[in-house]
């Protein structure tokens, strides 16, 4: 949306202004006032900042839009409407959300149809996907200095249509069934940092999938995949605890997503775009690291919520738990939690102390980045543990006080050993 704004006034002034005076008259309007959303127009000793707000108003002027009919502006073609209104077409398009990172999203094809209504104030239309199947997203704005200030809802819409937005990039549309409706809410500012939320309001409506094929995890041996693997059977112990506290605190509460997570994580991405959150829960990861991978992309995360959501139903939560631990990568080229207690501390997973059991689950991020930064920074790793520590929901006050007092002296078995080694970087396949 940006861009076609952006062209659109900048393809507006070409179209309007002709000849050396109009062009020194052009120049004089455009000028920003401070603090005002600009852009640079031209190139060279040619190229002067230029206002937005008043780029836009001369786009969208009756004048103008005949002249802009039938033109392309970077991907999207511009057509005027019987009802005065702009619409911008693009097949296939790409847009790039800061919440959702650097990624960008791409669909077969969308159109934005934008209306004038005076003083400043804007509405239209976003529609995605093809016409006989398309996702309608009325919006309205109005501009101001520093941008247009937006507000979009998308009506409770089934979950099916927005899978069938992303074409071959979910094959697991062709099989699976789903069902469910889905409605949002936003208001955003649309600037010069790009299109930013400042306020999120999703809402799922009896979401259900089948045909995935996760009830077949029930009796599976992941473990398999983490070969050479100690017999270790279930996993038990503090290591269950603490790693619930490192990755997913309301494991037990939610229904495999957080919504209010996701609200979170992508007010974050937007201004620490280089350190992107996901919102994963654990459920989340599991699908990630057994079925879709860890690409960065919209389409990625649309089939790991939809195994997520079927998982729950068909494994439960102690099941997921189990396979979780059972297959997650803990640096140094280890996989698993039986492995990783044996190989890091020196001892079977069930035998862990709090404090031990900490340790390892503070690890999970970029283990083996954590790993080497242990000679380095032991205070840092510490700190890290501790938060672990207190965040495990079944431990005693006082033993947690206890655990909290050795851990400040207490040293990893074989810690110092793994940093001259060469991690190993673990492969994930489908079970």
């Amino acid at each position: 949306m940006k861009t076609v704004i952006r062209g659109l006034a900048a393809l507006a002034l070409a179209v309007i202004l002709s000849g050396i005076g109009l062009l020194l008259v052009a120049r004089a309007a455009l000028a920003p006032q401070p603090d005002e959303w600009q852009v640079r127009l031209g190139s060279g000793r040619w190229a002067q900042p230029a206002s937005v707000p008043t780029l836009l108003r001369w786009a969208t002027h009756p004048l103008a839009q005949p002249r802009l009919d039938g033109r392309r502006l970077r991907g999207w073609t511009l057509h005027a409407r019987p009802d005065g209104g702009l619409e911008a077409h693009c097949a296939p398009c790409r847009f790039r959300l800061a919440a959702l990172g650097q990624a960008a999203v791409e669909l077969p094809q969308a159109t934005l149809v934008l209306h004038a209504r005076g003083a400043d104030r804007y509405d239209g239309l976003l529609r995605l996907g093809a016409p006989a199947r398309s996702i309608d997203i009325p919006w309205r704005g109005e501009m101001g200095a520093a941008g247009l200030r937006l507000h979009a809802e998308l009506a409770p819409t089934p979950l099916v249509d927005l899978v069938a937005l992303f074409g071959d990039a979910v094959p697991e549309a062709s099989t699976a069934r789903i069902e469910g409706r889905v409605g949002l809410a936003l208001d955003a500012r649309l600037g010069a940092q790009g299109l930013q939320l400042t306020a999120l309001k999703p809402a799922f409506e009896g979401l259900r999938v089948d045909g995935l094929g996760t009830e077949r995890l029930r009796d599976a041996d992941a473990g398999a995949r983490c070969r050479p693997q100690p017999a270790g059977g279930r996993i038990e112990g503090w290591i269950q605890n603490a790693v619930i506290a490192a990755e997913d605190a309301r494991f037990f509460e939610h229904p495999g997503y957080e919504l209010e997570q996701w609200v979170a994580a992508g007010k974050a991405n937007q201004s620490r775009p280089e350190a992107l959150q996901g919102a994963s829960t654990i459920t989340q990861q599991l699908a990630k690291l057994l079925y879709t991978g860890d690409e960065r992309s919209a389409a990625r995360k649309l089939r790991e919520f939809l195994y997520a959501l079927e998982m729950e139903r068909t494994l439960g939560k102690g099941r997921i738990l189990q396979l979780y631990l059972a297959v997650l990568p803990w640096g140094d080229g280890i996989c698993g939690a039986e492995a990783a207690a044996r190989h890091h501390l020196g001892k079977p997973a069930n035998q862990l102390k709090p404090r031990e059991a900490a340790w390892l689950a503070s690890l999970l991020v970029n283990p083996d980045e954590q790993l080497r930064r242990w000679s380095s920074d032991e205070a840092a790793g510490r700190a890290r543990a501790a938060a672990v520590l207190k965040g495990i929901r079944r431990l005693p006050r006082e033993r947690r006080e206890a655990e909290l007092d050795a851990l400040a002296q207490w040293q990893p078995p074989v810690g110092r050993s793994l940093l001259a080694t060469t991690p190993a970087k673990l492969t994930s396949a489908a079970p």
